[in-house]
């Protein structure tokens, strides 16, 4: 026997639309039971530590969120990013034209040994152009900041990793590792 091949549409309503499941009636409260089905999102809680900002008579410190802490990238991403938001302070650490970071930390993969207490700072080509008291702002900075942290001392150098005399508040050269000592007169 054969089946014809025409095929006539249905009219509407013939098949009925699939029946969706019961929705539970809005519990007036919640139950312990409803709170422990969703768990919580990790948060993520940078330590607080000590970075410095310029204010109008000179550095001050303000605990802000690092991670990690005891990290001279993270001290200097840090500074780079600025205050906290309602701060009356500025970070000096940028570029004021370009907004572009001033240092970074200069990692050495070609050095043979490193001692893990002083910390390399690259000064960006820009910061010749700064004026010598920006300078010597820029340079508290991270100094304060870096030292303040525990990670020992501050070489500042070329893009290249040579090494370069900065000026001290005094308007001397430094040509040797900054300590905290050096810019502590930049404190206000």
């Amino acid at each position: 026997m054969r089946t014809p091949d025409l095929a006539k549409p249905l009219a509407s309503g013939v098949i009925a639309p699939p029946a969706l499941p019961a929705s539970p009636s809005p519990s007036p409260s919640p139950t312990s039971t409803d709170s422990q089905s969703v768990a919580p999102s990790p948060t993520v809680v940078s330590d607080p530590v000590e970075l410095w900002f310029a204010g109008d008579t000179g550095l001050v410190p303000v605990l802000t969120p690092v991670d990690p802490a005891n990290n001279a990238e993270a001290i200097v991403a840090g500074l780079v990013a600025g205050p906290p938001e309602g701060e009356q302070l500025r970070t000096v650490a940028v570029d004021p034209l370009t907004g572009l970071p001033l240092v970074s930390v200069f990692l050495d993969e070609t050095a043979e040994t490193v001692n893990h207490s002083d910390v390399n700072i690259a000064l960006s080509p820009e910061f010749a152009a700064l004026p010598p008291n920006e300078q010597v702002l820029v340079l508290g900075q991270v100094v304060l900041s870096v030292t303040g942290e525990g990670l020992g001392t501050v070489a500042f150098v070329d893009q290249t990793g040579s090494p370069v005399a900065v000026p001290l508040p005094d308007g001397r050269l430094l040509d040797r590792p900054a300590t905290i000592t050096d810019y502590s007169s930049l404190i206000a």
